[in-house]
């Protein structure tokens, strides 16, 4: 080429990609998360060709745009340069993009799958890492209210979002249904698992007139865990016993972790676990407590009929197999214990009793 023509395309490109220079820009972020699509773009001459190029490796694209999904975490250096129709070479223009990575979310429903629309609301938890957002029908600052979330399948998200506000999340269900029409004195059929128990009105009150058997056997070695797993012992590690004389529970499993005075805990929906003055108020039907034990053990004439079926103790052994039986309260008693009543083969009362809250004691559900 003659060195006129040369210098005169030259000048050409040069006045040319001074012009694009001024308004051609790669909208670039600085970062993004993994697994996200982002588009990014030049202002170019309508008649270019683009080579794009990542961490120096030519992209298919050739038009002044693209579509990148960032699949793996890491540091990635995005380059574009235009060839002109003309036959002229842009400048490169490049961009580093960091790629952060999406959190790792987990939700493990650790709440009772079924419920119905006349239970307690009750707050969600088992989505990791800690610190997410629950989001759904019925949901209100972590709290799930069946009432508010009607009958039906309800999804529940999970959501977390990291320090690089990179998001994910996780799902359970929830089913509500309508409560069967019930009447005290008749059979309670728990919804959750359909097993039934006898029921009996003492005075305002409706008590289950067996002890609750809810939750999935664990051996008396191992202490019941806030593990998403509802958990009972049978006396003497007799999961038949279950069956005969209800389970066992340590007072923070049996509450769910929550509390909170007369939470629903491990009881049916539409009940809750009794408070002291719940246990009060049944009392005083019997003058007071120190007369009730006779009535309301199962030798009584109140139908509240609580075998004296044993303990489990915190030093690891079980007691008082047909001569007591321990009941827990939902009222706690300082940091580390909560409020139980006893009843044995001899006394005519019913015992208070402050007991270390990882004993495992009987649960008798009241109405809500």
């Amino acid at each position: 080429m003659n060195s006129w023509k040369f210098r005169y395309m030259l000048i050409v490109c040069m006045v040319l990609f001074s012009v694009l220079r001024t308004s051609a820009q790669i909208a670039m972020p600085d970062s993004t998360c993994a697994g996200t699509t982002r588009h990014y773009w030049v202002n170019g001459d309508p008649g270019s060709a683009f080579t794009w190029k990542v961490n120096g490796t030519v992209q298919p694209e050739t038009t002044f745009e693209i579509f990148r999904t960032w699949s793996v975490t890491g540091n990635y250096l995005l380059e574009v340069q235009e060839h002109s129709a003309s036959g002229c070479d842009g400048a490169v223009r490049s961009g580093w993009i960091v790629v952060h990575p999406e959190p790792a979310v987990t939700y493990l429903l650790c709440n009772d799958p079924v419920t119905t629309t006349n239970a307690k609301p009750f707050k969600l938890k088992g989505g990791e890492p800690p610190g997410g957002i629950y989001s759904g029908a019925g949901i209100s600052a972590g709290v799930f209210d069946p009432l508010l979330a009607g009958a039906g399948n309800h999804t529940v998200t999970y959501s977390y979002s990291n320090t690089w506000g990179c998001a994910s999340s996780a799902t359970q269900v929830i089913s509500v249904t309508n409560p069967v029409a019930f009447t005290c004195n008749n059979p309670l059929t728990d919804v959750r698992d359909n097993k039934q128990y006898p029921t009996v009105q003492l005075g305002t009150q409706c008590w289950l007139a067996a002890n609750l058997d809810y939750g999935n056997y664990t051996a008396s070695t191992q202490m019941q865990r806030d593990n998403c797993t509802i958990e009972k012992y049978c006396f003497q590690d007799n999961p038949s016993n279950c069956t005969s004389f209800g389970g066992l529970y340590q007072w923070d499993e049996m509450m769910q972790y929550d509390e909170t005075a007369a939470v629903q805990g491990f009881c049916p929906p539409g009940w809750h676990v009794p408070t002291e003055t719940d246990w009060n108020l049944l009392f005083s039907l019997y003058v007071n407590n120190a007369f009730a034990g006779g009535a309301l053990k199962s030798s009584g004439a109140s139908g509240f009929n609580a075998f004296l079926s044993g303990s489990w103790f915190n030093d690891t052994h079980w007691d008082f197999s047909n001569f007591a039986v321990n009941f827990w309260s939902s009222t706690k008693h300082g940091p580390d214990k909560a409020w139980a009543h006893g009843m044995n083969s001899f006394d005519p009362g019913v015992s208070y009793y402050p007991s270390a809250r990882n004993n495992a004691f009987h649960l008798r559900c009241v109405k809500d």
